[in-house]
């Protein structure tokens, strides 16, 4: 009998306890994570780049702050992935070794959300069904249709939600500008998505860039992969730009845009859908890509290099009612490989390794915030470039620390493996300086950063390839 009498207290108490728990469930955002693949930060309106619209990506800075000095890990997408999954640089994640390090999704599941990927995956070499034991996303679906990406995610934001939901979803464009610039090339490739114009009237298309130009003495890092002629169909079928006259470039120019604006049209989507169900006060959300792409900058199509139009990136938060309100940040530096991690971990308040590389960036976007931002000096990316002409089995590893005003590129090798950029009086990345004595002090300091990070994370580029004073 006096079990009995206590028992409804009990049941009272456990009461009182589920409903301040699940209370609390609630209170915690939603984070939805919208990636896009090969968006270059420079070919967005908050850039100043007037020649397209881009309603779904305006209506997240429009609530947010964007990040315009913002860049990738390793500017190619499966080594992007699997730095923003891990937290780690590419060095250490896109390796045989990326299951060792936690996946972001395992440490927001073990803090109470429930936990889904959809869309493009190509996380390292990994298939997404055979790391489901490592990567913590409950739900997952590899997709490389866009229009169906955005139906499940659509069908996903939805469902009943007991618990906060951290979502992952993936766009594939404007990806498609590599098949773009084949069947520009008369190469005849398919399109994931729906195909654009490729041959508008050049009266209509975007001008040359103003860098249009290929930059003297240019790394071999980087002029290993430029322009392979027709007699190298392997290569070829990558950068099909040789033959290519100013209309053409323009023409690319014009598609890889009207890719922007269809990757725009299912991010549109996804936050109607986010109002429409009543979300978007309780959802934070990050759009970003993987990497960026040349876009015409210095003849380049593609990936693989340091210049800004592949290294930039988007990077926006928003999050209504607790992010500052359309704030266009070109201040902060920004790396959303290892600044991903922290940041989401952080504002859904989940624990997270003391070791990862990146920082919480809550402080930069979030109205009230229980720490002050703290200035970071520099950024870096990393790069494995393997010469693809014929007979030439070379392979350049190079590094690229970004300041505030300088780009400091090295590769282990090459005859002209240093570069060094004055980005505030030089942004088209023209006239390298590193030869100049003007520029001596902060060529030093630009090498210093990159010994400091090698020290702090254990990087695999040695010490001994950075020249001395």
């Amino acid at each position: 009998m006096r079990h009995n009498i206590k028992l409804p207290l009990f049941i009272a108490v456990l009461t009182i306890l589920i409903s301040t728990t699940i209370q609390a469930q609630q209170t915690r955002p939603n984070v939805i994570l919208i990636v896009t693949d090969q968006h270059s930060g420079m070919v967005m309106e908050q850039h100043g780049y007037k020649y397209l619209k881009t309603p779904g990506i305006d209506k997240i800075a429009e609530n947010g702050v964007t990040f315009l000095r913002s860049y990738c890990a390793y500017p190619v997408c499966v080594a992007s992935r699997a730095s923003m999954i891990t937290g780690r640089m590419a060095s250490k994640s896109n390796t045989k070794d990326l299951t060792t390090y936690p996946s972001i999704a395992t440490y927001m599941k073990n803090s109470g959300y429930t936990t889904a990927f959809l869309g493009k995956w190509h996380v390292s070499n990994t298939k997404i069904d055979k790391v489901a034991f490592w990567h913590g996303f409950e739900k997952y679906h590899d997709e490389r249709i866009d229009t169906i990406t955005e139906r499940i995610s659509i069908e996903y934001l939805k469902q009943k939600h007991d618990k906060p939901f951290f979502l992952v979803t993936s766009f594939l464009n404007p990806h498609d500008c590599c098949e773009l610039a084949r069947n520009i090339s008369k190469l005849n490739d398919n399109y994931h998505d729906g195909a654009v114009v490729e041959n508008e009237k050049e009266n209509m298309c975007p001008p040359l860039p103003s860098n249009f130009a290929i930059t003297p003495n240019e790394a071999e890092g980087f002029y290993c992969r430029r322009a392979p002629d027709s007699t190298d169909m392997k290569n070829y079928r990558k950068h099909p730009v040789k033959y290519w006259n100013e209309k053409q470039w323009r023409q690319y120019m014009y598609g890889y845009d009207r890719l922007v604006e269809k990757s725009d049209d299912h991010v549109l989507n996804i936050i109607n859908t986010l109002k429409e169900q009543g979300l978007l006060k309780n959802t934070i959300i990050f759009y970003t890509s993987d990497h960026g792409d040349g876009h015409a900058s210095h003849q380049w199509n593609q990936k693989m290099s340091f210049y800004e139009e592949v290294l930039n990136i988007p990077f926006i938060v928003s999050w209504q009612g607790h992010t500052k309100v359309g704030v266009i940040d070109d201040k902060t530096l920004v790396c959303n490989g290892v600044d991903l991690f922290p940041t989401i971990c952080s504002v859904a308040g989940a624990k997270y390794p003391d070791s990862l590389p990146g920082r919480d960036l809550s402080a930069y976007f979030l109205k009230k915030s229980n720490q002050s931002p703290e200035k970071r000096d520099y950024i870096v990316s990393e790069i494995i470039q393997r010469d693809p002409r014929h007979n030439n089995k070379n392979v350049y590893i190079g590094r690229a620390v970004v300041s505030e005003n300088y780009k400091y590129i090295l590769f282990d090798s090459g005859e002209n493996r240093e570069q060094f950029f004055d980005l505030k009086k030089d942004p088209g990345e023209l006239q390298p300086v590193t030869n100049n004595p003007e520029y001596k002090n902060q060529l030093n300091l630009h090498r210093q950063y990159l010994r400091d990070w090698i020290k702090k994370t254990s990087n695999e580029f040695s010490i001994d390839n950075i020249p001395d004073k």
